[in-house]
């Protein structure tokens, strides 16, 4: 098994990262909680921001397992397989993937272009620029997942010449 790339790493790190986004999210739902029902003084900022911290934390979360490979997969096709025919299909799914992952960046890129000029908000009462800051992530997440596909199709290039079988 080739050892991961740096971008793996780094999208590992921030995905443990963003995880812990979600024990502020719970402690700010129980600071909501507490002022609504024991203080009757509900807040007006605490849906929104839980909101926007699990957006971020989700979208972290894509490259943090496509670095490991843990997405979901049916594997009923490739278990069946050969090691070189599983390594062919492999680098299939690797090429497939960078042409979705080339327009969605290019699509996102546009939306996060957009939303910045336009100064986007979230017509909440906050009225935050959430939107400007989720659709950036976004797209930064894309041009992650499309850099890591391109060290996976490195590997698994090297796996197939090899004749083993794909991490």
């Amino acid at each position: 098994m080739k050892p991961k790339h740096r971008i793996d790493h780094l999208a590992e790190a921030v995905g443990r990262f963003a995880s812990l986004l979600f024990v502020v999210i719970v402690a700010i739902t129980a600071y909501e909680v507490v002022m609504r029902y024991v203080f009757s003084a509900p807040t007006s900022w605490v849906h929104e921001i839980t909101v926007f911290l699990a957006a971020a934390a989700f979208v972290a979360g894509g490259p943090a397992a496509h670095a490991g490979r843990a997405h979901i997969a049916i594997t009923v096709v490739p278990d069946r397989l050969s090691p070189r025919s599983r390594a062919r299909l492999r680098v299939l799914q690797d090429l497939l993937t960078l042409v979705f992952l080339g327009l969605l960046t290019h699509a996102a890129a546009r939306q996060a272009e957009v939303s910045a000029r336009d100064l986007e908000t979230s017509g909440t009462a906050l009225n935050l620029p959430t939107p400007v800051v989720l659709k950036a992530l976004f797209t930064l997440a894309c041009v992650v997942l499309f850099l890591q596909t391109v060290g996976h199709l490195r590997a698994d290039l090297s796996a197939l010449r090899a004749g083993r079988a794909p991490r």
